[in-house]
């Protein structure tokens, strides 16, 4: 189909199009709209948005991806539109609008930025400009490269709230602390001052975490140590409890289990869990325990609890037999 087609012409085209040509109308609306959004008013917009919003619904994957790149950028794009490719779950199709539009609101992103996963948050963070609200949501819902990103972006605004979370993560990871340190909005005095908290803070966390250990090094000399004592400090959110016992029961070093729990992809807490022979209700409370430094939104476990279905505990024994061989070697 000629992308020079009118607006008429394509609407009436769109209500008759073939369902498997609807990808060809898609790219002539979108050929149409790119070479004449200068001239549009908000009218004519409002209407073009009403044809992609007929279009969307039977499109192809590549089609609505290439939609997403091209438009984008683009001052005057549909409103309808650009919200509904950014709050797509595939992160392909969100991804180019969420990074790129000055369509979306603030009140836009905070929106999304409450609701979906990692990949949709890291999207937002390289964006210029977040506000403090944005970027408090940023901090506390996403992972550790959600963090890194914010604390890189210089035109990022950071909350005293998301700043002292930056600086404790900063303690033990490098990246973000390289963020903040070039950060001009950072008095240094007050960067020293928050980097000396988060060392008195990690201080504080290595004491916690050998109390954790001896704690679960003496239920499993007692022989009281099974998959209800850790489903149940991981209902209390005793994070470094869960981590010893898991440490202990699967054999594997505690910073190991802890990395698994920063990780946004559940799996590696999935396999372990699975490999001990705990039920999915005491895997899922693990992730929720993990879910504050992960960024694993309710959704993401939803999601998680297939992967579980599907992993058998063959397989889970032998990956971890594997890990086991790798921890020997290190």
């Amino acid at each position: 189909m000629p992308s020079t087609l009118s607006i008429d012409e394509i609407e009436n085209a769109i209500q008759h199009a073939d369902p498997t040509t609807r990808h060809q109308t898609l790219r002539a609306v979108t050929d149409l709209f790119m070479s004449s959004a200068p001239a549009l008013d908000d009218g004519k917009v409002g209407l073009f948005d009403s044809l992609f919003g007929s279009l969307l619904e039977d499109s192809e994957l590549d089609g609505v991806v290439d939609l997403s790149r091209r438009i984008a950028p683009v001052d005057n794009a549909p409103p309808r539109l650009i919200r509904r490719l950014a709050e797509d779950d595939r992160i392909e199709v969100a991804g180019p609008v969420l990074t790129q539009s000055p369509r979306l609101t603030e009140t836009d992103l905070c929106e999304i930025a409450k609701s979906k996963g990692n990949e949709h948050l890291l999207a937002i963070s390289t964006r210029p400009g977040l506000t403090e609200p944005l970027t408090d949501i940023l901090i506390e819902r996403g992972n550790n490269d959600v963090a890194r990103s914010v604390a890189k972006n210089a035109s990022a605004q950071l909350s005293r709230a998301g700043l002292e979370q930056l600086v404790k993560l900063a303690e033990r990871d490098d990246v973000v602390g390289a963020g903040l340190s070039v950060r001009a909005d950072i008095p240094p005095d007050r960067l020293h001052a928050l980097l000396a908290k988060a060392a008195s803070q990690a201080e504080r966390k290595l004491v916690e975490v050998a109390a954790a250990q001896r704690l679960v090094v003496s239920m499993k000399q007692a022989g009281n140590l099974a998959e209800s004592d850790v489903k149940a400090f991981a209902e209390a959110r005793h994070q470094e409890a869960v981590i010893a016992s898991l440490s202990l029961l699967a054999n594997l070093k505690y910073d190991a289990i802890e990395n698994l729990m920063l990780q946004a992809d559940a799996g590696g807490l999935i396999l372990v869990c699975k490999a001990l022979g705990f039920a999915w209700s005491t895997t899922m409370e693990v992730l929720r325990a993990g879910s504050e430094r992960s960024g694993l939104s309710e959704r993401d476990i939803h999601r998680a609890h297939g992967d579980f279905m599907k992993l058998s505990k063959t397989t889970a024994d032998r990956i971890l037999r594997f890990w086991h061989v790798r921890q020997s070697v290190a």
